[in-house]
């Protein structure tokens, strides 16, 4: 019975006929899956087999569990090239800021924070605001219309926007300050009121306290809150060290990605240490010691801002987006790079069934499809009984995604039907 079943699968394969936009995965990666779909089958065959001989029913049963297995195709859909690069780079924490409510907080991708960021201000119109639109291009001085930024997903990929009045609280400094810290984000520029915090960890300790501002004279790194100068922090200058780069305080510039990085013993060490990329550049030998010193407040990580008030002045004025934060480890040159790349980079990622359960009842049976999805789309999902008259049954075309990974079972499937392919498509 197994032989017929590996027989009839391969012949399945060879008779399909995909439509011109959909893609058929028979890569060796496609078949790879297959066999294991094909194993976790017989497995769980042989398992049914030792626990139901002794029922009546336990031949029709076993004999429509071979037949019934899942065959699929699928259109590719583009994004998530930076997000992905991010999580291969395994960060301690991780906030894409892709909320659109502010109720269950802002999520740590990675699953690291104890608990969800919260947004502290009155967020609506007028206020803060999350679900803003994220950047598709960021700022070059060559060109007006700015570098293009695909690979963060497009209109789909959202932001967090501060607009003075809120910022995110990420929970307890001590959690987010290292002697060795990364932190990488894009923001969005906007007039500082004298000190706006992108992110600080709020730690007096000079050895751990990590901050990034933006000021009067434009983008500040930051170390030792009770020190000024050589000792404690650096701002970013021209790239022919003329002045203060102040374009990074100023609306029309729009968007800017920054990577930002230290490690040392001491405040002194550690500001020594700097290393600094802004739109794929490395502006190390751009950062110059300055004479204002940098507060803490409240020992609570914060993105967007510094104290309880979510009004306060040190609050940003713009947005946020795609915060992640390295603990004990400084990015080499090359992985800073390959986050730029990545941005820039607008890679084709296939939606791809990853994984079919069959369910086997008494009456009837259920099949349960998990596919990889995407933040704020809809899926249809289809199936037919017949791969070569390409009649497809719409199961259900309303699918709201469950975020990177979707499921949708087909329940009441009849115990005569002996074989059901499945296709998932994005809607929109």
């Amino acid at each position: 019975m197994i032989g017929v079943f590996f027989r009839a699968g391969l012949k399945l394969f060879q008779r399909v006929n995909f439509h011109e936009k959909e893609t058929a995965l028979l890569t060796s990666n496609f078949c790879f899956r297959y066999v294991i779909f094909l194993v976790k089958v017989i497995s769980f065959i042989i398992k049914e087999l030792k626990t139901r001989m002794k029922s009546s029913n336990a031949i029709f049963t076993i004999t429509a569990s071979l037949s019934l297995f899942a065959f699929f195709t699928t259109a590719s859909i583009y994004g998530a090239n930076y997000q992905a690069t991010v999580i291969k780079l395994e960060p301690s924490f991780y906030y894409e800021l892709n909320e659109t409510e502010t109720d269950d907080g802002a999520m740590d991708t990675m699953g690291n924070a104890p608990k969800a960021g919260v947004f502290n201000g009155d967020y609506g119109v007028g206020g803060p605001e999350v679900g803003g639109e994220g950047p598709l291009t960021v700022f070059s001085a060559d060109d007006f219309e700015g570098i293009p930024v695909p690979g963060l997903g497009g209109t789909d990929n959202l932001a967090h926007y501060s607009n003075n009045s809120g910022h995110v609280t990420l929970g307890d400094g001590n959690l987010y300050g290292s002697s060795s810290i990364t932190v990488a984000f894009f923001f969005k520029a906007g007039p500082a009121q004298g000190g706006d915090r992108l992110f600080t960890n709020n730690l007096s300790d000079a050895t751990k306290s990590f901050q990034v501002n933006v000021a009067n004279d434009g983008l500040v790194l930051a170390v030792d809150p009770s020190q000024t100068g050589l000792n404690a922090e650096r701002t970013l200058f021209m790239e022919d060290n003329s002045g203060p780069d102040r374009r990074l305080i100023q609306t029309d510039s729009g968007w800017f990605h920054v990577v930002a990085s230290t490690f040392g013993s001491s405040g002194r060490e550690r500001a020594q240490n700097f290393k600094l990329w802004i739109n794929g550049v490395d502006r190390t030998d751009n950062l110059q010691p300055n004479v204002t010193g940098w507060g803490i407040d409240t020992g609570l990580a914060k993105i967007g801002g510094r104290k309880a008030d979510p009004a306060n002045s040190t609050t940003h004025s713009g947005a946020q987006d795609e915060v992640a934060i390295w603990l004990d480890r400084v990015l080499t040159d090359e992985e800073a790079t390959s986050l730029w790349e990545a941005a820039i980079t607008e890679k084709k990622i296939p939606l791809v069934i990853e994984d079919v359960q069959l369910h086997l009842g008494e009456a009837s049976n259920a099949v349960t499809v998990t596919w990889n999805s995407r933040r704020g789309r809809v899926y249809g999902v289809y199936s037919t009984t017949n791969l070569q008259n390409d009649e497809w049954e719409e199961l259900d075309d309303g699918i709201e995604s469950e975020g990177e990974s979707t499921s949708f079972t087909d329940e009441g499937i009849p115990l005569t039907d002996k074989k059901k392919f499945y296709k998932v498509m994005e809607v929109e």
